[in-house]
C-alpha cells in the first residue's frame, strides 16, 4: 500500500543471503613398477605389475553467516537454544534448506596391489591380480582378489571371462556427525515437499563389498572383405553392505498408515515415529495428518544385500563399397536379467519388503528406473567426403511400483482420482546426422547437421512432478542441431 511499503533494512533484515562455502581436495601419490618378470611360458613372457598409493581426501563447509550456522542457532527463533536435546535441534531460523554445520572432515587411505599377465600358450592368456587397501578406523581394510582369463578357440571366436571381488569404503561426509537437508516429495503428505535429513554415521557405517563374475565369448567372422563382430557376455554382482541411506519415504509411509492424500491421521504409536518431526513439534493420535509431516529423518547405513545379473549383446557389421565407401551397421541390447533387493530394515521394523526392481519405476526407492531392455542400432553410409548416420534407442516402459498393492485409481490427485502413468510405456527415438569433410587448403573443416528424435517422440509419462519418467526419453522433443570443426 502506498505509504506502508517495507522499508530497505527491513528487507535486507528478512533476506539475508544464505548458503555455504564448501571445498574438496584430493592428493593422491602412486608407485607403480612394471615389466617382464624373465620367465618365459608357451606363449611369452610373464608381465608383472606391482604398486602403492596412497589417497588424502580433504572436505571443508562452513556457512556463510551466523543466521545458517546450526552450532550458533539450532532452533527455529535466532538465538534460542532451548531446543538442543531435542526432536527439533538442527531446524535452524530458516525452513528447508536454511541451516547447516561448519565441517572439516579428513580420510586417508593406504593401498598396495600387484597383477600379473600369463601368456600361458599363444590362444590362451590370463591374467591375476590383488589389492589391499586401508581406510583406517571404523571403516578398516580389505583384500580383494581378480582373476580372467581369454581363450581363442579359432581364428574367429574367443571366450572370455572374470571373477573377483571389489570394496567401497564410505566417504567422509557418511561417517561426519552431522546432518545436511534436502528435499522430497513424501507419499503420505500428499506428494507435498518436505525436509529430508540425511544424517552421517560414524559409529557403524562399514565397507560394502562385492562378489563379481562374468563369462562371454566374440565372434569375429569374415564377411568378403569386411566382417561380422557378435558379443555375448553374462555378468552377475552381488553386493553386500551396500552403503545407502534409510528409505525415507518408506518411513513417512509406514508411519502414515499407507496414506497417499496427506489428509488421513498418521499412526503417532508407531516405533519409527521418532524418525518424523511434524507441525508444533508433536504427534497426537486421531488428529495428526500426513500433511503435519515437517522433517524426516534418514540416516547412512549399510543396507540390504543386493544380487544383479544381466546379458550384454553387442553387433557390428562392416561391408566395404568400393574404394572410397563402406557401409557398417549393428547394435548394442541389454537384458536385465534379476536387480533383487534384500528387506530393509530399520529399528527392528520392516520398512521395505523384498523386491525385484526390474520392470519398475522404482521412484522412491533404490536403484531408480531398470527396464527390462534397452537397446541401440545403427546404419552409418560413409562415401568420401560424406557420412550419414541413421540411430535408433529403444528402451522398454515400466510400471508405477507404487501401486502394485493400491486399488485402482491408483493415485489421488487435485482433480481427482487417476491412474496417469501407472504404465510408463516404452520409449523409441530415432536420428540422424550427417558430416561433410571440406578441406580448404589452410584449414581442414567439418559441416555437421542433425535431427534429433524427427520423429517427435513423446517421453514416457509418469505421476510425477515432471508428468514423465525423465530415465525413460526426454521431453525435448524434434531438435536441429549445425555444427563446424576445424583444424589447423
Amino acid at each position: 500500500m502506498p505509504g506502508n511499503e517495507n522499508s530497505a533494512e527491513l528487507l535486507r533484515f528478512l533476506q539475508i543471503p544464505n548458503g555455504t562455502v564448501e571445498e574438496e581436495s584430493q592428493f593422491v601419490f602412486d608407485l607403480v613398477l612394471s615389466g617382464d618378470t624373465g620367465f618365459a611360458l608357451p606363449g611369452g613372457n610373464v608381465a608383472f605389475a606391482v604398486g602403492f598409493q596412497y589417497r588424502d581426501t580433504n572436505f571443508n563447509s562452513r556457512p556463510i553467516n551466523d543466521e545458517s550456522n546450526l552450532d550458533i542457532n539450532p532452533c527455529f527463533r535466532e538465538g534460542d537454544r532451548s531446543c538442543v536435546g531435542t526432536s527439533t535441534e538442527g531446524v535452524g531460523p530458516f525452513i528447508f534448506l536454511g541451516g547447516s554445520r561448519p565441517v572439516d572432515l579428513d580420510q586417508s587411505v593406504y593401498a598396495f596391489f600387484g597383477e600379473v599377465q600369463l601368456p600361458i600358450t599363444d590362444r590362451i592368456e590370463a591374467q591375476a591380480a590383488i589389492r589391499f587397501e586401508d581406510y583406517g578406523g571404523a571403516v578398516g581394510s580389505t583384500i580383494n582378489p581378480k582373476g580372467s582369463i581369454r581363450f581363442e578357440a579359432t581364428d574367429w571366436l574367443t571366450f572370455r571371462g572374470s571373477v573377483g571381488t571389489t570394496f567401497r569404503g564410505p566417504i567422509p561426509s557418511q561417517v561426519a556427525p552431522i546432518s545436511v537437508t534436502a528435499l522430497q516429495g513424501f507419499t503420505a503428505a500428499g506428494g507435498n515437499f518436505k525436509s529430508l535429513d540425511i544424517f552421517g554415521n560414524p559409529n557403524d557405517l562399514g565397507p560394502e563389498t562385492a562378489f563379481t563374475y562374468n563369462i562371454g565369448a566374440i565372434m569375429n567372422v569374415p564377411l568378403g572383405a569386411g566382417n561380422v563382430i557378435f558379443s555375448v557376455d553374462y555378468w552377475s554382482i552381488d553386493l553386500e553392505d551396500r552403503i545407502t541411506t534409510t528409505p525415507g519415504d518408506a518411513i513417512a509411509s509406514l508411519v502414515g498408515n499407507g496414506q497417499t492424500t496427506g489428509t488421513a491421521p498418521v499412526d503417532c504409536s508407531s516405533p519409527l515415529a521418532n524418525l518424523i518431526t511434524f507441525s508444533g513439534n508433536t504427534c497426537i493420535q486421531g488428529t495428526t495428518t500426513g500433511l503435519d509431516i515437517s522433517r524426516v529423518r534418514t540416516d547412512w547405513v549399510n543396507g540390504p544385500d543386493v544380487k544383479i545379473s544381466g546379458l550384454d549383446f553387442a553387433l557390428t557389421v562392416n561391408v566395404p563399397l568400393g574404394e572410397t565407401a563402406d557401409l557398417s551397421f549393428g547394435g548394442n541390447a541389454v537384458w536385465n536379467l534379476d536387480y533383487s533387493f534384500d528387506e530393509f530394515v530399520v529399528q527392528g521394523v520392516v520398512t521395505e519388503e523384498a523386491y525385484d526392481a526390474i520392470g519398475f519405476g522404482n521412484y522412491f526407492r533404490d536403484p531408480n528406473t531398470v527396464p527390462e531392455w534397452r537397446a541401440n542400432g545403427f546404419v552409418n553410409v560413409g562415401w568420401e567426403p560424406f557420412n550419414v548416420r541413421y540411430s535408433v534407442t529403444h528402451i522398454d516402459g515400466v510400471t508405477d511400483d507404487r501401486c502394485v498393492t493400491r486399488p485402482a485409481p491408483c493415485f489421488s490427485t487435485s482433480a481427482g482420482p487417476t491412474d496417469f502413468g501407472i504404465e510408463s510405456g516404452s520409449y523409441t527415438q530415432h536420428d540422424i546426422a550427417l558430416t561433410v569433410d571440406v578441406d580448404l587448403g589452410f584449414v581442414e573443416a567439418q559441416l555437421q547437421a542433425a535431427i534429433k528424435n524427427f520423429t517427435d517422440a513423446e517421453p514416457a509419462t509418469a505421476q510425477l512432478p515432471l508428468g514423465f519418467n525423465p530415465f525413460i526419453g526426454n521431453a525435448i522433443g524434434r531438435n536441429y542441431r549445425f555444427g563446424i570443426r576445424t583444424r589447423f
